[in-house]
């Protein structure tokens, strides 16, 4: 194994020149095809050299370089004096068509290919065809234009590759879901017996192992060696990979041909740490197995609808305890074992978290901090019915009408918020109609990830998001927010921005209330405190748990007050708080406004990169720094950066600064915007009720009516105020962390 983790060292450093069967086996084989992303490293020979002798042509009269260069002109004069035609060949096979291919050249393509080109001619090297050359280059509108004109995506190279494994080997989920939906077998396997899946596996490349496995790939597969896709993941050593492949029921206990189970091959790749931590995040412990709990608890707990139970009523347990504790003990005692209350209550709550279902492993993805707030609405609710109201009804009869009137408008709309579909973009039916979808957006070239979710396999709607909490496309999507435990989208913003506007004028009200209530209680004969004064500790000790309760509902109006001002800003706007923090941009086919695009979003101001290519040329969406399919390095994954998400610090800031910036610009941005009259009356005088559900996705935008869930374009009125009508608008995004 000592040799396969050196093979693996060379195979990081070279890209995809290295063939997996030698990473386990130690023997070698062949590589696969030499296809770089470098233009003078993809089979640059000189194409008219005869016995070594190079004869360079004048570059009118060579048709490869005119290929490569997309002068269909020039190749149309060259066909007119009979000296070429499309299916010229040269001594290795390689024909225009292939250069064109590798170049992004679509216009050119499209003109060889009605000249009678043959599309599945092989050449180079590699004797790949032409869709071969683009799918390594991850020029898949190329690839759709060849397969629609007869391409066979089962044809092999030299090696025995097929189209879906060079793809894989790419790592391009789009290309990827365009391939599948031809019917190409999901578990084709190369020479060596490696499926796509393996093949994705071993590059670790988590969303196109989530592809194949969605697709049903199999995870007990075996390649010639007796590798499955599991032992392949650990060579690489991706987390995600792992655990996702372990998710689907992969054996964890499977031996290859040499006798060698996950957990060696972890130990031998030096990948041991990846192995456990997947285990443990799927329910099993270090040798494998499935955690047992006590008192034949182990299925129960490992189902979703009960975890979600245990974890949103754990927090009243926690906040009863600590409260009590605090307001029964001296204070020099209190404190530390509160805290050590709350850690081993917190710890508890993790052991659970580590032997229930997937989704719940970690406890910021369950509803545990909807249960903090649930928790404290619940306590704040019962002492002001119990002990304020009594005491305060004659004196401020008024004020606890008004409290009681808030208190009931944040329960409720806090419930609605919670239970409500925050608006799930539907999903398509069948395969049949995905496949249609993607035929749409060829045609319209919109096949991007900003407009096709490779998760939900659906075509996204303007403003909507694909949320990996709630592992759907949500439309108008605002943000996730775990106070809820729900992302908060087009169908209950307006019932999110209620309840925390509430929330807030009941906080307020109910300090008011506490403070007449404390004032109506006599003063103790004799107040005794360790650090306080006299005054205060006669004050603190009349009802020390509704004070001390009223200081932690206080505390709640740090993130709420924070949340209304953004929700207000954003309201005037008629900005969501994704496009608030990640921003607006909207193509109009502006090379320079492309260029700056791609500059922000995948590091680099390249015409390769941001789709600007010569005259002709197709498009090349923006990727990822690292490559297609490769997910950007993310930073903020700190605890002191979760909590600024958690209270919503970021969004503050992100406002403020935008306030400070050219609002003339900021309005030229965001083509939704009607100026602050327009955007306040297109929220809140919506049609749809403010109490109970409303119709999924309807909004009014504009004084119009419109639905969010079926919107791919600007409205007219929008495009004749907000951009050039017909001028090709395009919603972009950059894919990143979900904003809290």
């Amino acid at each position: 194994m000592s040799q396969s983790s050196a093979s693996r060292d060379t195979q990081n450093s070279a890209g995809h020149d290295s063939n997996p069967s030698s990473l386990v086996t130690g023997k070698s084989s062949t590589a696969t095809p030499k296809l770089s992303t470098q233009d003078d490293d993809v089979e640059l020979k000189n194409i008219n050299g005869e016995n070594g002798v190079k004869t360079p042509l004048p570059i009118e009269e060579d048709i490869m370089q005119l290929a490569r260069l997309g002068e269909i002109g020039a190749i149309q004069k060259l066909f007119d004096s009979g000296k070429f035609d499309a299916k010229y060949q040269d001594e290795e096979g390689i024909t225009p068509l292939h250069w064109a291919a590798i170049n992004n050249q679509y216009a050119l393509c499209k003109f060889l290919l009605d000249s009678g080109a043959d599309v599945n001619a092989k050449g180079g090297e590699s004797v790949a065809t032409p869709a071969m050359w683009a799918a390594q280059r991850c020029h898949y509108y190329i690839v759709n234009l060849l397969l629609q004109r007869g391409a066979d995506p089962l044809l092999t190279d030299i090696q025995g590759y097929n189209i879906l494994h060079l793809a894989t080997i790419d790592g391009n989920a789009f290309l990827l879901v365009l391939l599948l939906h031809q019917e190409i077998p999901v578990d084709v396997v190369d020479p060596q017996g490696h499926t796509g899946l393996m093949w994705a596996a071993y590059k670790g490349f988590p969303a196109c192992v989530d592809l194949f496995l969605r697709w049903g790939a199999s995870v007990t597969a075996m390649d010639d060696g007796g590798l499955t896709p599991l032992h392949w993941a650990l060579v690489k050593g991706s987390s995600s990979c792992v655990q996702k492949i372990i998710e689907y029921g992969a054996d964890r206990f499977a031996k290859t041909r040499e006798g060698k189970t996950p957990a060696v091959v972890a130990e031998e790749m030096k990948t041991t740490r990846v192995w456990h931590h997947a285990l443990n995040q799927c329910g099993y412990n270090r040798e494998g197995n499935i955690r047992i709990v006590p008192l034949g608890l182990t299925n129960v707990i490992r189902t979703k609808a009960f975890t979600s139970k245990v974890f949103f009523l754990w927090p009243f347990l926690i906040i009863l305890i600590a409260i009590f504790i605090l307001s029964n003990m001296v204070i020099y005692f209190s404190i530390p074992i509160t805290l050590v209350a709350i850690f081993a209550m917190q710890w508890m709550a993790q052991q659970v978290a580590k032997r229930g279902p997937s989704e719940h492993r970690e406890l910021q993805k369950t509803p545990f901090l909807a249960g903090v707030f649930a928790g404290t609405l619940f306590y704040v609710g019962l002492r002001w019915l119990l002990k304020i109201m009594p005491s305060t009804y004659t004196s401020h009869l008024f004020l606890n009408i008004l409290f009681g009137l808030f208190y009931g408008l944040t329960a409720y709309f806090y419930a609605l918020s919670m239970r409500q579909d925050p608006g799930y973009v539907p999903k398509l039916g069948s395969r049949n109609q995905q496949r249609d979808a993607i035929t749409e957006l060829f045609s319209l070239w919109k096949f991007d990830e900003d407009n096709f979710c490779v998760y939900c396999m659906i075509r996204k709607p303007l403003r909507s998001k694909h949320c990996r909490r709630c592992k759907r496309c949500v439309s108008k999507h605002d943000h996730h927010c775990p106070w809820i435990d729900n992302c908060v989208g087009a169908n209950n913003l307006r019932h999110f921005v209620l309840y925390i506007f509430a929330m807030e004028i009941g906080i307020l009200l109910f300090i008011r209330l506490v403070i007449a209530y404390i004032e109506a209680i006599p003063a103790p004969p004799n107040p005794q405190c360790n650090i306080l004064s006299p005054a205060i500790c006669g004050i603190v000790e009349r009802d020390t748990f509704t004070i001390i309760l009223t200081f932690w509902a206080s505390l709640q109006l740090v993130w709420v007050s924070l949340l209304c001002v953004v929700q207000l800003i954003q309201i005037s706007r008629n900005q969501t708080t994704y496009e608030n923090m990640r921003g607006h941009s909207f193509d109009e086919t502006n090379p320079a406004s492309r260029a700056i695009t791609s500059a922000l979003a995948a590091g680099t101001t390249s015409a390769d990169l941001a789709g600007l290519a010569p005259s002709g040329a197709g498009p090349n969406p923006a990727l990822p720094p690292g490559g297609p399919g490769r997910q950007p390095h993310r930073h903020g994954h700190g605890c002191f950066a979760q909590w600024k998400k958690l209270l919503g610090l970021d969004t503050f800031v992100a406002t403020a600064q935008n306030g400070l910036g050219d609002r003339r610009t900021q309005r030229a941005q965001n083509p939704f915007s009607r100026g602050i009259v327009t955007n306040c009356s297109d929220f809140w005088c919506d049609r749809s009720p403010y109490f109970g559900k409303r119709e999924p996705g309807s909004a009014v935008l504009e004084g119009e009516a419109v639905n969010y869930t079926k919107m791919y374009e600007l409205p007219l009125q929008l495009r004749r105020t907000g951009g050039r009508v017909g001028g090709g608008m395009v919603y972009t995004s950059v894919a990143t962390d979900d904003a809290v």
